[in-house]
Order: C-alpha cells, then structure tokens, then sequence
C-alpha cells in the first residue's frame, strides 16, 4: 500500500486493508478461496452488523461484482470474533449466490444452513440452542473446535486488529462470549483472547480447561490439526437464554411490522416480512429490510 511521506499509512487505505485482509483470510480458510473479489465497505445501520449484496457493483465495462457492508460501530467494543461471524455469515450468502440456489430475497434455506455448519457457524433464529436453523431472519452461534473456531484463533494468533474504530460504538450487553459443542451441551466461555478488552477472568479453574484439552484431544485423534497449547478459550458454564447476539438481524418485532430502507435514497417504509418492494425514485433499487 502506498504511504504518506510520513511513513503514516492513510487511514483509509488501512482500515479498508483490514478488511480486506479477514475476507481473503476466511475465504481462503472456510471457503477454499472459490469466492471472487468484490466490493467491501462500510455502513451504518441501525441494529445491522453487516449484509450482502449479489453483483451489487458494476464497472464501465460492465463487469459486475459483489457487495459486503460491515458496521464499524461494533468494532470497538464488540470481541472479534462476533465481528469475524458477520464476515463469514454474509460470505456464505455470496457462497450460495455463486454457487447454489439462495432463497427468495434473502431468505435463509436449507442449503445456506448446511453450509454456515460445514464452517463452524450454527444457524438460530434465536442466537442460540433451540432456534429455527431456517427463516426470514437468522442469527448464529459459534460451534467449539469448527474450522471456523480455529480460522479465528490463527487470525487473531497473528496479531490481526483494526487500526481505527469508531469514536461513538454500540455498546454490547455485558454478556459472556460463548461458543457451544455440537451436541449443544455445556456451553464454553471464551478466554480474553477473544475479547476487546482483554479482561480475563478472575476465578479461572483450571480443572474445567484440562478437560476441555482431554476433550480437544481426543477430537485430535481423528486426524484433525489442533493447537498445541494456548487454547483460546475456557470452559464456564452460562445460561443459554441470556445470550443474544444482534449478528447480522435481530428477532422479528412483537408489532410483526418491520422496517425497509432504500439502500441509494434512504426512504423508509414499514410492513409485514417478506414484502417484495422497490424504490421508482431510484429506478427500481430494491427496499433492503432493516431487521
């Protein structure tokens, strides 16, 4: 990347870097780099880690690529790899666009579904054990030793971080970071590598991490590469129902009224899930729901 004569990187050129630099980090380790390039930028609505948009850009030529929008408001106080979850959960969007048969305007089917597990990530529509894995709206959990949970621990092993974050973030609950076993059984608390902060806790039982490492070994035996040592997590038992976790949408209003954006004007509309509306200002750009 090209530098200021003060040797200082544009801020620009690095923020977007980092991004750039997770996406072909995941694409490469969850997705056998078969995604192509697009455009990766940032955006800033309510209640929305990210989204995906299929062939969203187009060139003078007429080359046509994808689009990923990330919310840098959660970057700050948000652990890394809830952000790495958004990432990778609007990735598989671009996956099924390219390469299955994505559901109707979003829609998160079977195929999607299948595919976030085959990466580590569970589908819920709750944020947790128990939820629909199929719908409108789908959110995710972490499932422990994925090829997702080690692609994060590699990335952040080697020191990955953003260079800027947002001056004004969206402040997340004071809530444990989890991950769950595939059987959805004693749900594993992240360690502080994993966390924005860095507090790692006070009262850490050391019986509980050896049998996490007994279990991570004997997993190991099916000819799977673990860490040796410096596992980044701890196993802490939490309640599954306080866990919420607004990656990507958030649960369907009790009004059952949702609200649709024009992603080019910003006009607003609001009405049942599912609608199929487009902006004539616009030309036709399609109402994204904000969810």
């Amino acid at each position: 990347m090209s530098e200021k004569k003060n040797n200082t990187i544009d801020p620009t050129l690095a923020i977007y870097g980092a991004i750039q630099f997770a996406y072909d980090f995941f694409n490469k380790k969850l997705f056998n780099s078969a995604l192509p390039q697009g455009v990766i930028t940032f955006h800033r609505q309510r209640k929305v880690m990210g989204y995906a948009s299929f062939q969203r850009w187009k060139s003078p030529n007429g080359k046509r690529v994808d689009e990923i929008a990330i919310n840098p408001e959660y970057f700050d106080d948000y652990p890394l790899i809830e952000i790495f979850q958004t990432i990778c959960h609007e990735m598989t969007h671009l996956w099924q666009a390219h390469y299955g048969n994505p559901g109707r305007r979003g829609y998160h089917n079977k195929q999607w579904a299948e595919k976030m597990k085959e990466i580590g990530l569970m589908p819920s529509s709750t944020g947790a054990p128990g939820g629909n894995e199929t719908g409108e709206y789908m959110m995710d959990y972490v499932l422990l030793d994925s090829p997702f949970m080690r692609a994060c621990q590699e990335l952040i092993n080697e020191g990955f971080g953003f260079p800027w974050v947002d001056c004004f973030p969206v402040v997340r609950l004071d809530i444990p970071v989890v991950v769950y076993r595939k059987d959805n059984s004693s749900p594993v608390e992240l360690s502080s590598s994993f966390l924005p902060k860095a507090k790692r806790k006070k009262n850490h039982n050391e019986a509980d991490e050896t049998v996490l490492a007994n279990s991570l070994d004997v997993a190991a035996q099916d000819g799977v590469d673990r860490p040796e040592a410096n596992l980044p997590w701890e196993t802490n038992a939490v309640t599954p129902k306080n866990i919420t976790d607004f990656h990507s949408t958030i649960p369907i209003p009790k009004s059952g009224r949702i609200k649709y954006s024009c992603p080019t004007c910003h006009s607003n509309v609001w009405g049942k899930p599912g609608l199929n509306i487009s902006c004539i200002d616009c030309e036709g750009i399609e109402f994204q729901a904000i969810t």
